[in-house]
């Protein structure tokens, strides 16, 4: 019947299988070559308006003891003054988290950007400072993606200007990738996170310990987890083309949770107890692996077990995998999991895949319990929440009273420091940002050869956002007109660069506070240290150093001259020559880090900001 149904396209050798084992209908369409393999995909999706802002009012609904800051994209639960307040998010698209883990014992507040795409530094502020007013601090746990970095990290500093305490903590515990891939990078985020989640929030809700130690915890608990996914097909984004490089008969091991690619294609799709015995486990466990072993484990280590759905697997074989899974570890590795989660978790919206995650409890522990005053991780894992996407919840009922106006755009008050001549500084800006517009062609052209071609169309649009907006930059002091235009940029300018310059403006605001007498001007002397500054604020968010074809090849040049020198054309000749070498190398982060041959073209990024340097020499 099967021949007559599907023609000449079905083999009966690819059901050697048996039924009998729930595990094989998670392959059992792609071991039936269709007529479909060699043609397009159609994709369907069930069309809602705003999907991000409208799936967190519905998550609202269901969980009325949450209350959402719809302009922000922001949900929370009431603070307490002896708590530190956590804060998470990242790209929408990931659900039930980020917002599912608010709760007792668990998140204070999510931060939710658009599908894939992380917030704005302006949402996060603006949880910062709703939290902040009923908690003795505020922990940022981001996902080591560049986009949540930045704009997490920018996040924090800007409210520890506004004397808000807060501390950032970087999650990545993906091992697919490896560290030759992902040395400079380091590791992705994905389900492992949601641990952190938990077991930092029942520390900070039940032992009342300060932000340096709930920071400290997130870190040892990162440190220790392994996670790694494996999927039948990539995720489809609502309201976008769908065309899947995988055939019918083909899955990929590693794949992320944004659809980036994995790191091995396996074809014809493995029985999933061999691919986990096989690929999997091993990528999590084996020590000879140098590439991959980020966490060691011994014999008698007490182990931890997550087995998350990435949106398209059925609870039933979710649950099977569960259950294999922990077979295996016991049959092949010796390691009885001291608890086993399995369930919805961490999406890539409807990703037809599952991921593993291992965290070395006794490791942890070694590391944090005895001085941070607990028992056992485990502990912290069993303790009462009524986090919605936890197995074990309490729900409460109303949602506490709300002040808007807690969220209304105020004026941060920056310290002044540094007299300035407005006048010129609005010359030099003007003059910067029109000989970008009259570059931005060559730009454009450069990112499309190795980016996704909005380099140049950026940049102009942060640059015209800071021009068309000078009546709002205070004319006061220097730290002060910085500090604004770091907003302009965040705000008009966005993505990866946005945030760049964002926080380089806010550290170079900082600098100037830190390196200037009260009622000075601010002279060559004070501005170059101010620059050393402002670099070293933006390396705490990004590892790509002078060589790694980027643009602090332009950047870090022109610092070092101008605060050696003071001599500005000096500095934009070093910034100019530092551009020009990343034509002679590869990339290493960024889109172009994916392409296979960078190094014959400079980064658009370094050629745009000394396009702007060059125009504001001219101005002189």
């Amino acid at each position: 019947m099967l021949k007559q149904l599907y023609g000449e396209h079905f083999s009966i050798d690819f059901c050697k299988t048996s039924l009998s084992d729930p595990l094989d209908t998670f392959q059992i369409k792609y071991q039936l070559s269709l007529h479909s393999i060699n043609q397009e995909k159609m994709v369907k999706n069930f069309d809602v308006d705003t999907p991000v802002l409208t799936s967190l009012q519905g998550f609202a609904l269901s969980n009325p003891q949450l209350t959402l800051i719809k302009s922000d994209k922001v949900i929370f639960r009431e603070p307490k003054k002896s708590n530190v307040a956590l804060i998470a998010g990242g790209g929408a698209g990931h659900e039930p988290a980020h917002a599912g883990f608010i709760g007792k014992g668990a998140l204070t507040g999510a931060v939710s950007g658009e599908i894939f795409a992380s917030p704005s530094t302006k949402q996060i502020l603006n949880g910062v400072k709703v939290l902040s007013s009923g908690s003795k601090g505020v922990l940022l746990i981001a996902k080591n993606y560049t986009g949540d970095v930045l704009h997490f990290g920018l996040a924090g500093e800007r409210a520890r200007a506004l004397g808000i305490d807060t501390e950032v903590v970087v999650i990545g515990d993906d091992v697919a990738v490896g560290r030759s891939k992902g040395g400079l990078v380091g590791r992705r985020a994905i389900a492992g996170t949601v641990f952190v989640h938990k077991i930092v929030g029942a520390f900070v809700e039940y032992y009342k310990h300060d932000l340096k130690s709930a920071a400290t915890l997130a870190k040892a608990v990162n440190d220790n987890l392994v996670t790694i996914g494996s999927s039948l097909d990539h995720a489809k984004v609502p309201d976008q083309d769908f065309k899947s490089t995988l055939k019918d008969n083909e899955m990929e091991i590693g794949m992320g949770i944004h659809n980036e690619p994995g790191v091995k294609i396996l074809s014809p799709v493995p029985h999933t107890k061999n691919m986990l015995k096989d690929e999997l486990l091993p990528k999590l466990l084996n020590p000879n692996d140098k590439d991959r072993a980020f966490v060691q484990f011994d014999e008698k280590d007490e182990v931890v077990l997550l087995v998350n759905n990435l949106g398209g697997v059925s609870n039933l074989i979710l649950s099977a995998i569960a259950k294999t899974t922990t077979e295996l570890l016991k049959a092949e590795y010796g390691i009885v999991p001291v608890r086993v989660y399995q369930g919805t978790l961490m999406t890539a919206l409807n990703g037809e895949g599952f991921s593993v995650t291992l965290l070395n409890v006794t490791k942890a522990d070694k590391a944090t319990a005895s001085s941070l005053g607990f028992k056992s991780i485990v502990e912290l894992l069993d303790a009462n929440t009524d986090a919605p996407a936890w197995p074990v919840k309490k729900y409460t009922t109303n949602a506490p009273a709300y002040d808007a106006s807690l969220v209304k755009d105020d004026k941060d008050n920056v310290q002044p420091a540094g007299i300035f001549d407005f006048d010129h500084f609005s010359r030099f800006l003007k003059s910067g940002v029109e000989k970008i517009i009259e570059a931005e062609p060559l730009i454009t052209k450069l990112d499309t050869q190795v980016g996704d071609g909005d380099c140049g169309t950026t940049l102009v649009a942060g640059g015209n956002g800071v021009i068309n907006n000078l009546s709002k930059v205070p004319k006061s002091s220097l730290s002060e007109a910085l500090h604004t235009i770091s907003n302009l940029i965040e705000t008009y300018q966005g993505g990866t660069s946005g945030g760049i310059f964002s926080i380089f403006i806010s550290g170079l605001s900082e600098g100037i506070i830190i390196n200037s007498s009260k009622g000075s001007p601010v002279d060559g002397t004070v501005f170059g240290k101010a620059l050393v500054h402002a670099l070293s604020t933006l390396y705490k968010y990004t590892r790509a150093r002078p060589g790694d074809s980027t643009i602090i090849d332009a950047l870090e040049p022109f610092v070092k001259e101008f605060a050696k020198s003071n001599d500005l054309h000096k500095a934009v000749e070093a910034a100019s020559q530092g551009a020009k070498l990343t034509g002679s190398f590869e990339a290493k982060y960024g889109r172009a880090s994916y392409v296979g041959d960078s190094s014959e073209i400079p980064d658009p990024g370094a050629i745009g900001l000394v396009e702007f340097l060059k125009g504001v020499e001219s101005s002189f």
